[in-house]
């Protein structure tokens, strides 16, 4: 009996266990079918060209019905996770609340690839948080989702390293570089069909966009953000956060009602990569694409594993055979409703002008153009739409950044910025004039130390960008060539329609620059050096081929001097570098690498030459690649804006303010007339010492090699030009009752800066330009550059010299020492001027650290020791012998007591002392430049 009943419950234990192991079994087995269901495809195509798709309507997206309950019981029910949200339909099925969100991710949605674009939607009026901002540093977003354990990691993925799939190399790359997991979230439950259900809050409930690093002393706050309606396609999902960042109010904004917490709205647009067969095509160097560069390991290792991708959208002919055919599908842009009528036409025009481009590379209609219905609700930063924007911020600036899958360099989307207020902009931008303001505006340090501080001094948000692909201040440059157009047609008076003509051929041509830019090109500040200055207003042949080879060039408003009919004012179709960059990005080819290498072999033809923002800094050596310049002769095209401005400076309070206004019209237009004559003078100086720059190739037909020397003549010429609107106060000898009448606003509130001095500081704005030109002319740089070309030439070629350099320099700034004329002069009409005084001490100051070995030698402290730019040796000793003979020259003058003014007098005795002080150093040439370089080591 005892036997039986222990054996009956053996029995069942047995069974019970059995039963136990079955049921865990069944779990398990359906765990893993979920987990390792094969993904299944969504969405295929490219997103971008396409035409949207319909929302999900929110009424009808919501749940009508209560959720199926999880059958796992180590998860809550679904009903209780999901209380009191809302479904919205799409790529991803999200639950929403104002304060949660959660996505239903299917077991396909795991491990695959997608894009994450973000975008500023609503601002708060500071630069960079601008609504309609594209928003992201650095590469893309590529995300994926992945599930660990009980949790799914959000998983930004690495994708600038790669190597060929199943070799060792290819392991050694996943060895050496690492995705990033951003978030860990745990599965908050289960659905019927296997989905996981994860709280999304924490992603979008954070500074994930990195904002606070443009708003330091700002930090996200979950408790005061709300999400916005979600909206589900079946390609992609928009979300939108309502974040708001809040401070301790010390930082004050303009803008913001109260600083101790403003609200950004930010827009998240998520999608699959598509999958099409959209081919990558390499870039080259010769021609201005923006690129996505892959470091490709499987490549041999004597060769440079980048692999360089050109930037471009995802064109294809419906008919692959014809010679010309319409696109599958073509690039449409959508114009905001929010675009004034007015305005309209100029900008269709602009965005339809690249379909000539287009045809030429066998594209009929590449570009499609659609106006935005007043009804319609869909946001501009969901990936389904091109747009145009139109907004209001007071920053005035135009952009055209563009979206790019980062593995292949294809386009998925693009957004135009144009700022409304970009003819209103110039009225605040010349208030102020300060060497670091006239430094920005002529192209930044001249010197590699202070250029290399500088790029370490700025922010990381700076550094790698905010804006997508695309640096772009076209707008605002243009707007201030559009307030120097503004005071010179006063003078002029000009009609109102001419100047209405003004303002629509510039919107046109910005709008142009800008969808170059969404098209894939980069800037090309090579191409304004098409014409000569004589060519720039015969408007029967600007009109075929534009002002300039590119409309991705900065370009001034072609004012025509003095005496010259008015041609185009801007450039009012695109021009040959475009339609031959174009044909290289988007023409459908048979042998690639040998097709597109007999299209970038035309570098050297007339109009294809290229340079960009890297060509363009303040230390390097090509002088016609700058921005706002034009033609093929900058001494030239700096006389004719001599001219102008000459012309409209004694005019501006006549012509610029009325009866009853106030005189803050008159000083800002002299600002900008005086730093536009500031600007091409220093363009010009630029010859002094330059190189030409050349992207050819060895073996492209008439291309000239890579660096040709500056011709003595040109710098000889820029040298006169400089001493006779520089380095002399005519220019500035205007009526002299003007300059008692550039009167600042006397407004004081938000919005209306109060003015640094009240009355026009004359001398000190003079001199600020002078000194920036000196600064470039004796830099140790440009030193440097003279001598090395002094070698690079035949002894019998005619280069231009350092020795040449420091004696015409002594010569024109002391003039009235070498040609001293007796006369009858007082304190109010001394013998030298005091801005020629100034302009001495300047020069005397460069001359003497420059003989001493300690021209601009800056200690600033980095991480990499001193920063030193010191000239050579050879200038050490010029500049010491042009100091003795200096001073003998003035000796001798004074040693004949010559009946001088007080001023001339204590002038001319000071400098001759101080000269004294520098012979009698003993700090001369080797000691002190091995001193400093001892130090910096």
């Amino acid at each position: 009996m005892l036997t039986a009943l222990i054996r009956c419950a053996m029995l069942t234990r047995i069974a019970l266990v059995v039963g136990a192991l079955t049921l865990s079994a069944e779990v398990k087995a359906n765990e893993v079918k979920a987990d390792d269901a094969p993904p299944t495809e969504k969405t295929k195509g490219s997103v971008a060209a396409e035409s949207p798709d319909k929302a999900s309507d929110s009424k009808e997206s919501k749940s009508s019905e209560k959720p199926a309950e999880s059958k796992s019981s180590k998860y809550p029910p679904l009903s209780k996770v999901l209380k009191d949200t809302e479904a919205v339909e799409g790529l991803l099925k999200l639950h929403y609340a104002d304060d949660r969100l959660f996505a239903e991710l299917d077991p396909s949605d795991l491990n695959t690839d997608l894009i994450v674009l973000i975008t500023i939607a609503k601002g708060i009026g500071q630069t960079p948080l601008l609504g309609g901002f594209s928003w992201g540093f650095g590469d893309d977003w590529v995300w994926q989702f992945r599930k660990v354990g009980e949790q799914i990691h959000v998983v930004r993925r690495n994708v600038r390293f790669r190597a060929k799939p199943g070799t060792p190399t290819a392991e050694a790359v996943k060895l050496a570089y690492t995705d990033s997991v951003m978030f860990s979230l745990p599965i908050a439950t289960r659905g019927s069909g296997g989905s996981y259900i994860i709280d999304m809050t924490p992603v979008f409930f954070s500074d994930l966009p990195q904002i606070g690093m443009v708003l330091p002393g700002f930090s996200f706050t979950k408790q005061r953000s709300t999400f916005l309606e979600p909206k589900g396609y079946d390609r992609n999902v928009e979300i939108q956060v309502a974040a708001t960042y809040a401070s301790s109010g010390y930082t004050e904004y303009d803008t913001v009602a109260d600083s101790r917490a403003a609200t950004i709205n930010v827009h998240y647009s998520i999608s699959r990569l598509p999958k099409t067969d959209y081919r990558p095509r390499l870039a080259d160097d010769r021609i201005g694409y923006f690129l996505t560069a892959v470091k490709d390991f499987s490549k041999p290792e004597d060769e440079d594993r980048f692999v360089r991708y050109i930037t471009r959208w995802d064109l294809q002919k419906a008919d692959s055979d014809a010679e010309f055919s319409t696109p599958k599908q073509p690039i449409k842009f959508w114009l905001e409703k929010t675009i004034p009528f007015k305005y309209r036409k100029p900008i269709r025009d602009g965005i339809e002008e690249w379909n000539l481009a287009f045809e030429k590379a066998g594209f009929y209609d590449a570009i499609d153009v659609d106006q935005q219905a007043e009804d319609a609700n869909w946001e501009p930063g969901d990936i389904n739409y091109n747009t145009f924007r139109w907004i209001t911020s007071d920053a005035g600036f135009a952009m055209g950044p563009s979206r790019v899958n980062p593995i292949t360099g294809q386009i998925l989307d693009a957004d135009i910025i144009f700022d409304a207020n970009f003819l209103q902009y110039w009225k605040l931008e010349y208030q102020t004039v300060t060497p670091q303001g006239i430094e920005m505006l002529t192209g930044g340090p001249v010197e590699i130390g202070a250029y290399e501080a500088q790029q370490k001094g700025l922010p990381l948000h700076v550094r790698q960008g905010h804006t997508g692909r695309c640096s772009c201040n076209l707008l605002g440059g243009s707007s201030q060539q559009l307030a120097f157009a503004a005071a010179v047609s006063s003078a002029r008076k000009r009609s109102p329609e001419e100047l209405e003509r003004l303002i629509m051929e510039g919107l046109k041509e910005v709008t142009m620059h800008e969808v170059g830019h969404t098209l894939g090109l980069r800037h090309n500040f090579k191409a304004s050096t098409l014409l000569s200055t004589d060519e720039l207003h015969n408007t029967e042949s600007t009109a075929k081929t534009g002002l300039s080879a590119s409309v991705m060039d900065y370009h001034p408003t072609n004012l025509a001097p003095p005496g010259t009919k008015q041609g185009d004012y801007y450039s009012r179709t695109i021009g040959a570098y475009d339609y031959w960059a174009i044909e290289y990005g988007y023409k459908q080819v048979k042998d690639e690498k040998k097709d597109l290498a007999a299209i970038a072999a035309r570098s050297g033809e007339t109009g294809l030459a290229f340079s960009t923002d890297e060509d363009t800094r303040g230390i390097d050596p090509d002088p016609h690649s700058r921005r706002f310049d034009m033609s093929d002769d900058l001494v030239a095209f700096a006389k004719n804006q001599a001219a102008i401005v000459a012309e409209a400076l004694p005019k501006v309070v006549a012509d610029l303010v009325g009866d009853g206004e106030d005189y803050e019209r008159a000083l800002r237009g002299f600002q900008v007339l005086l730093a536009t004559h500031g600007r091409a003078m220093f363009d010009a100086s630029r010859y002094v010492g330059g190189l030409y720059v050349n992207r050819s190739h060895k073996g492209d037909k008439n291309a000239p090699q890579p660096f040709l020397l500056v011709e003595a003549d040109r710098q000889r010429a820029a040298m006169d030009l400089i001493g006779e609107q520089v380095f002399s106060d005519q220019p500035f000898l205007v009526p002299r009752e003007l300059y008692n009448q550039l009167a600042p606003s006397k407004w004081s509130h938000w919005g209306s800066p109060t003015a640094r001095r009240a009355d026009y500081p004359v001398h000190e704005v003079i001199l600020l330009w002078q000194e920036r030109i000196l600064d470039r002319l004796m830099a140790s740089l440009t030193l440097h550059r003279i001598q090395d070309n002094e070698l690079k030439a035949d002894p019998d070629v005619d280069v231009f010299t350092n020795a040449e350099l420091f004696e015409r320099l002594t010569k024109l700034i002391f003039r009235e020492v070498d040609d001293f004329k007796p006369g009858e002069y007082s304190n109010r009409q001394p013998a030298i001027s005091s801005l020629r005084r100034n302009l001495q001490r300047a020069y005397l100051e460069r001359l003497a650290e420059i003989a001493m070995g300690r021209y601009y030698i800056s200690l600033m402290e980095t991480r990499g020791g001193a920063i030193i730019d010191v000239p050579p040796q050879d200038c050490q000793t010029i500049a010491f012998v042009e100091l003795q003979e200096l001073k003998k020259k003035i000796d001798e003058l004074l040693e004949d007591e010559p009946a001088l003014d007080r001023y001339t007098e204590a002038h001319l005795r000071e400098t001759t002392a101080r000269i004294q002080k520098v012979i009698d150093s003993e700090m001369l040439a080797f000691p002190m430049r091995n001193r400093y370089l001892d130090k910096a080591m």
